[in-house]
Parts: structure tokens; sequence; C-alpha cells
């Protein structure tokens, strides 16, 4: 059974009802205390706080727009500075729409990589820089099998996920010999309240279905397992690489 007893973890993203909570609650339940980022979603967040109280986690709710790097850079530094250390850094906020490439204004290109790679970048940068100095530490990007497969409409989103497992490799590269490992997971498709919306239409699920293999959607907890493994002693020899949750999705 993997122990993250008396190791501090940030999750960024992890008030909304997907992948960041469930990752949350993995690491909390393995032993970790655990920092909750959100942008504005406080009642969200402190529900979260108070389940993870409740199996005798320290926790902490932080309200940050990961948009803007100095916010970013603050987060860091109040997890690590209330909770005296930081171990797990799991950069897991991300922004999505759907719009066809033609379409895409330059609004929504900046703010699309503003957070999914700016604020992945900035927020794993302050992590890094605080783990250098203990010699020890776990850096995990949640990112997507789009980082590698392209989707129509998303060419904003796609580029920002490709962009991702290039700054976790060239991190992992850096970071290897300083007892910091850099890993990625990829979700393939997974229910979340980022998608919940475009998976109401029946047509659209019967359509991404029929393209997966093990013929269901994937859910947070499919995720969470992952990245409880890569912040684990268990994995303290693996280091950029990604591992890949989605039902087989990519080997058609």
């Amino acid at each position: 059974m993997i122990s993250l007893d008396n190791k501090i973890a940030l999750v960024t993203g992890a008030a909304s009802n997907g992948i960041g909570r469930a990752v949350a609650v993995a690491l909390a339940h393995a032993g970790a205390d655990v920092a909750i980022h959100h942008h504005m979603q406080h009642q969200l967040a402190d529900e979260l706080a108070a389940e993870l109280d409740s199996v005798g986690r320290r926790t902490m709710t932080l309200n940050a727009d990961l948009g803007d790097p100095a916010q970013a850079r603050k987060l860091v530094h109040d997890v690590a500075d209330h909770l005296d250390g930081l171990d797990i850094c799991v950069a897991c906020a991300a922004t999505l729409d759907r719009v066809p490439f033609v379409d895409i204004t330059d609004e929504q290109w900046n703010r699309v990589h503003d957070i999914n790679l700016r604020g992945y970048f900035a927020v794993s940068q302050e992590a890094a820089r605080h783990m250098v100095t203990r010699q020890s530490g776990r850096i995990i990007m949640i990112s997507s099998i789009n980082q590698t497969h392209a989707t129509p409409n998303l060419a904003h989103y796609v580029s920002s996920k490709g962009g991702v497992m290039m700054l976790a490799r060239a991190m992992a590269l850096e970071l290897a010999n300083q007892g910091i490992t850099v890993n990625l997971v990829a979700p393939g498709t997974i229910l979340t309240d980022l998608n919940r919306e475009n998976f109401a239409d029946e047509e659209f699920k019967r359509k991404k279905l029929s393209l997966i293999p093990m013929e269901r959607l994937g859910i947070p907890d499919d995720v969470a397992g992952a990245v409880l493994y890569l912040a684990s002693d268990e994995a303290s020899y693996i280091t950029g690489i990604t591992i890949t949750v989605d039902g087989g999705l990519t080997l058609v």
C-alpha cells in the first residue's frame, strides 16, 4: 500500500468535481497533507477541505488565477510557508473550449495558453526552486492525450498540452540530479465538469464511446491512481515519462 505519510502536497484545480479533486482525496488518504487550490470556487474548496480534515490531514485552501504568473508563484510560497514545506506538486488546473481553428480569437488562444501552459510553468518552476533546496520532490503534470494527438476544434488546447509535455521533459532532464522527478499523466476521455455539458449530448457521447476500446468513459479516480503512484517512493527512479490513462483510446 502506498504511503505518503508526512508529505506535503499542492494540487492545483482541486476544488472542481474532476481530476484535481480525486487526486487531492487520493493523496490525503495515502497520508499527505494537501493544499487545495481553486479559482473562485470557495464553497467547493471548503467542502473538500472539510472532507480531508475528517481523515486527519492538514489542509489549506488557496484562491488564485493561474493565468497570472504572479498569483501562480505566490500560491507555491504560501503553501510552503503555511504547511512547512512542499514535497509533491500536482499541476492540474486547466481550461478548455471547443472552437473551430479559423474562429479562435486572440483572447481565447491567450487564455488557454496562459492557464494550461504558462500557469503550469510558473507553479512548477516555483515548486522546483523550493524542492532544489531540499534535494527532493515530485512534480506531476496532468496533461492529455492531446499532447500528441490532434482533435478538431481544439487547436489552442492541444498546442498548450504539447507544450506541457515538452516542458515536463525538459524539467525532468535538468532536475534529475537534484532528487526531483517530473512526470506527466495523460488522460483520455474523462468525465469531469470541464466536459460534462458536451457529454449531455447523446450523439457526442456515442461517437466518443465508439473510439474507446474499453467502451466506457474514464472517471477522475482512474487518473488519481496514476498520480498517486508517481508521487510515491515506489516511483523514485521514474522521471520524464507519461502514463496514459485512456481506456485504450490511443491504440486505435
